[in-house]
């Protein structure tokens, strides 16, 4: 079962948050306290969600801390088979802060987001001027939830390589700049490309399988 082929990884970093406190968690404990409600019912501390697959996306499964049935702080998204697919940063079940995406495990989308407050009706956001640098505080509905607002990079799934900058402020795109691909870059992943294991002679041989700690 999904959920208990990820306890062990959930308990690696329990525990790895125990031995930064100098304290020694119990295991059974641990697994007692994962996917809880408080006294009212609500969503509190780790929880492992199997979300199905809907709407043509396949499956995937995610944890995180929930604070009153809201998301809050680092949550990690994951492939049925484990690949790891996302670290969001959360603020009230909102997105907030630096987000990671991923594919096939490479590293391919860093972003910012800035969660607005669901307690006011219109929440505040400073804007910088990109020519003066002047900053200014301007007013969104809250009901939007949140916004893009920072700075996103791409980058290329097979090389890792910067291809793309774009700067956002409450969600609007202020710039926006490409890294084309050099002669001296293609010539450099070329080279690199053909020192990697699966390009080198006898890598037709059975490989050795790689042990996923979900599996």
């Amino acid at each position: 079962m999904i959920i208990k082929k990820l306890i062990p990884v959930l308990l690696l970093v329990a525990m790895a948050t125990a031995v930064a406190a100098q304290q020694l968690p119990d295991k059974k404990k641990l697994k007692e306290k994962l996917n809880q409600y408080d006294s009212k019912g609500m969503k509190d501390g780790l929880w492992l969600n199997r979300v199905p697959e809907r709407k043509g996306e396949a499956a995937f499964n995610e944890f995180g801390n929930y604070h009153r049935n809201e998301k809050t702080g680092l949550w990690y998204k994951m492939t049925a088979a484990g690949d790891l697919m996302a670290i969001e940063n959360y603020k009230r079940d909102y997105y907030e802060g630096q987000v990671k995406y991923f594919t096939n495990g490479q590293l391919t989308v860093v972003g910012m987001y800035r969660a607005l407050n669901p307690d006011v009706v219109v929440d505040t956001i400073i804007v910088v001027e990109p020519v003066t640098g002047a900053q200014e505080l301007i007013a969104v509905k809250a009901d939007r939830g949140t916004v893009r607002h920072g700075t996103w990079r791409f980058y290329d799934e097979r090389t890792g390589r910067l291809e793309k900058v774009e700067e956002y402020q409450v969600d609007n795109l202020i710039y926006e700049e490409y890294f084309p691909m050099t002669k001296a870059d293609s010539l450099y992943y070329e080279k690199r490309n053909a020192n990697l294991p699966h390009m080198k002679k006898g890598s037709d041989k059975p490989q050795r399988k790689m042990h996923s700690y979900l599996n």
